[in-house]
């Protein structure tokens, strides 16, 4: 089985989970609890709270841990359901499905990449939030969220800054103080950590999606997650130390292809990509034939957002971006610490033998 799907969610690195199942009493307490077991799991919790802060070069307070990116952006774009906010054509189903009549969307050029002319636009005296991703989840293109913050920091410092780093974080450079971002949602399973967790940054207060006890300063109730927080700290580790052998599989993959007789366009701008993302337009051949084809041969692409390619449905993003025909004839292969260049060579001698 050949996996290029590290975009939808990363494979197990099964190094972490050896050590937590090793030294698994360590991680069995309950963080609110004050005996020896509670000390325990808290003190793995807030090392891990710190390591993940530094990583964002951010304040430790101002990271809250939960379930995932998902809840993040729900608890960011629920705190300004009834309000006005902008955001993109081609952000993730977690956003676009937040959104009421009172939003604006703004649309990408071809390379998949917002103006920010386009959004300072459109902002009213009303504006309460903006909500941008980092790098979109299905061409990889990394967004000006630096300079979109540096206007709103000069501007309306009042508009809350939401960004949802999901794709970004382990694979570029983040830091919160340089995009002055107001928060900033992350999940751990793309580097290979655990599911369900994730981290919101945030540097105000937001109203609380899920109420319970005091946990994460009374702003998301429920058991601390050990095993989340460390999984998801030494994940960043390995990745962040991943970038260049990454880069080298995109740049690989890039050769091969285009030695083969296959009728293809890259989707989106490569010069304004992460590494571990690539959306490729295939000119004669259907995405859903694709998908089935490359899966009988053992090989696992996606046509864009896991969240939404069950559906069946042509990809929002490639659709906005370009064309409904041309999203229903693209693939997105993902790049991740497992793939090797003999997996790119049987790829494209798969491909190759399509006739």
């Amino acid at each position: 089985m050949i996996y290029f799907d590290y975009a939808a969610t990363s494979l197990f690195r099964e190094e972490i989970f050896e050590y937590i199942f090793k030294h698994l009493g360590d991680f069995d307490g309950n963080t609110e609890s004050t005996h020896a077991y509670g000390r325990s799991s808290r003190k793995i919790l807030e090392e891990a709270r710190a390591d993940i802060a530094r990583s964002l070069n951010a304040d430790p307070t101002y990271i809250y841990f939960n379930s995932g990116a998902s809840e993040g952006n729900n608890t960011i774009l629920k705190s300004f359901y009834n309000s006005e906010i902008l955001t993109t054509n081609i952000e993730h189903s977690s956003i676009i499905n937040n959104i009421s009549e009172k939003t604006s969307l703004v649309k990408v050029d071809q390379s998949g990449i917002f103006n920010l002319e386009d959004i300072v636009e459109k902002i009213s005296d009303n504006t309460k939030l903006i909500s941008v991703q980092y790098v979109n989840n299905e061409l990889g293109t990394i967004q000006p969220v630096d300079e979109l913050g540096a206007w709103l920091s000069e501007n309306r410092p009042d508009i809350w800054l939401h960004v949802d780093a999901v794709q970004a974080y382990g694979h570029i450079d983040i830091d919160v103080e340089k995009i002055k971002c107001t928060s900033l949602s992350i999940s751990a399973h793309k580097l290979g950590a655990s599911k369900n967790f994730g981290i919101l940054y945030a540097k105000r207060a937001f109203a609380p999606l899920i109420k319970a006890g005091d946990q994460e300063h009374g702003l998301r109730g429920g058991t601390g997650n050990t095993i989340g927080a460390y999984s998801c700290a030494r994940a960043y580790e390995a990745s962040s130390k991943e970038r260049e052998y990454i880069k080298s599989l995109k740049e690989y993959f890039l050769q091969a292809l285009a030695k083969t007789n296959i009728n293809y366009e890259v989707n989106g701008d490569l010069n304004s990509q992460t590494d571990h993302i690539l959306n490729i337009y295939f000119k004669d051949f259907e995405t859903d034939f694709l998908l089935t084809y490359l899966d009988m041969h053992g090989i696992c692409v996606s046509s864009g957002s896991a969240c939404k390619s069950g559906s069946h449905l042509p990809s929002h993003v490639i659709t906005n971006t370009y064309s409904e025909d041309r999203a229903e004839h693209s693939i997105r292969f993902s790049f991740g610490y497992k793939n090797t260049f003999e997996d790119i060579d049987k790829l494209m001698k798969v491909l190759g033998d399509i006739k």
